[in-house]
């Protein structure tokens, strides 16, 4: 009887597979910043406590003000969310509606494909190139059904970006119709000197939105705080879509903190400069294949079944990402940690190959 009030969509979107832990494991399988939150973002949300008998600022004017300073954009060319998840279903619920083509990169973060059906929109898949987005076939698979492009960089799980000068070639063959949806949750990580300036469309006014969280680089995962950017008529129908009070009050005090704790981040993307090439030479000694990334997390070709070779890992005190859901049967994702956290990585890694 239940299934019958259940929407054909709903029926076949499939669950949504988490970063796993166990008690007493690193964790390293979801991507989170190893050093945990800001210290000046704890001290905010502290003081915010105080006030959680009223509802929050259900616009999120204060976060978005500081946004707005930050980019050298109106406030109105923002929206908050409850993470980046809620920003893409807030996307969704606007923009997309049944017959639409939406176009998804194949081995990417699922909440793409999940949005688009949830909205019954019809999925356009292309696949990877050599790991990376191909933006030549994505824009080659747009037809006049076509309604929006889903974009992810880094990608999630493969650490790639793709280039200022693709990104630019891209933009100007997709047509003004098409709604360019740029997921960068972890941009902030890239020390690519060619990454796209995508906030640049927004302020000549093209037709993309960009996506930016504060749970990976600023280290509030727990708290659920993303946002968005786009230019003022594109971001303005959001409001009608987005449920009230969709930012609690400590999510929005705390982002407003970590977006000006500069030692703090300073210190989170060194650690991550320096460790990722620590572990290159660690994956390389082990005579493991990996992909260089752009983000905070690395995909590593183990040439064994993933979801086994994660199990044995847990059981050795270090918890990591299979990623037999994105289509790597043979592969995990490790978020890359502090020096201490890693030194217990490859140990445990030398144990189980």
């Amino acid at each position: 009887m239940n299934e019958e009030l259940v929407r054909p969509a709903v029926k076949d979107i499939p669950d949504y597979v988490p970063g796993k832990s166990a008690p007493g494991a690193i964790k390293l399988s979801s991507n989170e910043n190893p050093f945990g939150p800001s210290p000046k973002a704890l001290r905010a949300i502290a003081k915010a406590g105080k006030g959680l008998q009223a509802y929050p600022d259900q616009m999120s004017i204060n976060l978005r003000q500081a946004l707005a300073s930050r980019f050298k954009l109106p406030v109105e060319s923002f929206i908050c969310g409850n993470g980046a998840d809620d920003i893409l279903q807030i996307i969704g619920e606007t923009y997309i509606k049944a017959g639409d083509e939406v176009i998804v990169s194949k081995n990417v973060f699922s909440v793409y494909e999940l949005i688009a059906r949830l909205y019954d929109g019809e999925l356009v898949f292309v696949p990877l190139r050599d790991f990376e987005l191909d933006l030549n076939a994505i824009a080659a698979a747009v037809t006049p059904k076509t309604k929006i492009i889903f974009l992810t960089n880094p990608n999630n799980p493969t650490g790639t970006i793709f280039s200022a000068s693709q990104f630019d070639a891209f933009m100007k063959i997709i047509p003004e119709s098409v709604l360019v949806v740029v997921d960068e949750a972890y941009a902030e990580f890239s020390a690519s000197k060619d990454f796209p300036k995508t906030i640049d469309y927004v302020k000549s006014g093209a037709k993309v939105l960009v996506i930016r969280t504060f749970s990976k680089y600023y280290g509030l995962a727990g708290l659920r705080a993303g946002y968005c950017i786009g230019r003022p008529e594109l971001i303005a129908p959001m409001f009608k879509t987005k449920m009230p009070f969709n930012v609690n009050r400590l999510a929005q005090a705390g982002a407003i903190a970590a977006l000006g704790d500069s030692v703090f981040l300073k210190k989170t993307y060194q650690n991550n400069l320096t460790e990722k090439t620590r572990l290159y030479r660690e994956f390389e000694s082990l005579g493991l294949e990996y992909k260089e990334s752009e983000a905070n997390f690395i995909l590593v070709n183990i040439k064994r079944p993933a979801k086994d070779f994660c199990q044995e890992l847990i059981g050795l005190g270090v918890s990591v990402r299979p990623l037999t859901s994105f289509g790597f049967p043979e592969a995990i994702r490790i978020s890359i940690g502090t020096p201490t956290q890693n030194k217990k990585l490859i140990a445990a890694l030398k144990k189980a190959l």
